[in-house]
């Protein structure tokens, strides 16, 4: 799924490689956040990360 794509929608979930894109970060800087907050889901080998939960997580540090 494209990042164009996605401005307009507000998914539930992202898989891992679309929240990097979504929130320029890597991949081991997106998981260890989003076990942190709670957001982080596994179902058999895809990685879901909750968009709402990981969005406020990351907006709790700002300045």
């Amino acid at each position: 799924m494209s990042y164009k794509r996605m401005r307009n929608a507000k998914p539930e979930f992202l898989r891992l490689k679309d929240a990097m894109n979504v929130f320029s970060m890597g991949q081991d800087k997106i998981e260890e956040l989003a076990r942190e907050c709670g957001a982080y889901y596994k179902v058999d080998r895809v990685v879901l990360i909750n968009y709402d939960i990981f969005r406020e997580h990351i907006e709790s540090f700002k300045e």
